[in-house]
């Protein structure tokens, strides 16, 4: 087995400050390894013709099939989890009533430079009235859409300061997760001599067909290594 791929795993595993998160990532080391070893034995087996390797193999994926099933969505439900964390952080609304508000703003509007290109390169120093005030009606002021997206990250930082720093090293653990999860689902592949990923999730479909009870602990799973 590839000893120091799985080293480097176990020592990425060993900096994910979040326990859910690390143990699922243990965990799908070991199914990894336990893949391989099923593999590895198989192919051994000179009792076995070639037809045989091929059904032994699938056999014995068929018995672990709901592992690799939990550790493909756990995986991509995490990524969807830390995406609606994203989305709900929120900026300070403005109080449509304050007319003395809005005719600031009104003026932020007139100081702001006139192409896009301007605006974005002030965005990293805008003070977070004229970073708002860009929000409020990015149009108005020529901010495309990236400058738009810019303008909100920095907002973000001022005004919830180090939230998406955060978020970004919960996104570099789950993109971790998600290469490991892909390796060991190809190796989940290589089991069964499946020619490619569309066949190994009919596989995995066919040997798991009722999957609630496997997305349901992913649900549980999820929203506790989200919280």
């Amino acid at each position: 087995m590839n000893e120091p791929y799985f080293k480097l795993l176990k020592d990425q595993a060993a900096g994910i400050p979040n326990a859910t998160v690390r143990i699922t990532f243990d965990r799908l080391i070991e199914l990894h390894r336990e893949l391989m070893a099923t593999a590895a034995k198989i192919r051994g087996d000179n009792d076995l013709t070639a037809q045989g390797r091929i059904n032994k193999g699938r056999d014995e994926g068929k018995k672990i099939a709901w592992k690799v099933i939990r550790a493909k969505a756990f995986a991509a439900r995490l990524n969807e989890r830390i995406n609606e964390k994203s989305a709900k952080i929120e900026l300070p609304p403005f109080d449509k009533a304050d007319v003395a508000g809005a005719h600031l703003r009104s003026q932020v509007r007139e100081r702001l430079p006139k192409s896009a290109k301007e605006i974005k390169a002030l965005v990293p120093t805008m003070s977070l009235l004229y970073l708002q005030t860009l929000l409020e009606a990015p149009e108005l002021v020529g901010a495309d859409r990236e400058t738009a997206e810019a303008a909100r990250i920095r907002a973000i930082d001022i005004v919830h300061p180090g939230k998406l720093d955060e978020l970004e090293r919960e996104r570099a653990a789950v993109q971790l997760l998600a290469n490991a999860t892909s390796a060991a689902a190809n190796a989940m592949r290589e089991l069964a001599e499946l020619p490619n990923a569309h066949a190994l999730n009919d596989f995995l479909n066919q040997a798991v067909p009722d999957q609630r009870h496997i997305q349901a602990d992913v649900e549980r799973e999820t929203n506790l290594a989200a919280a």
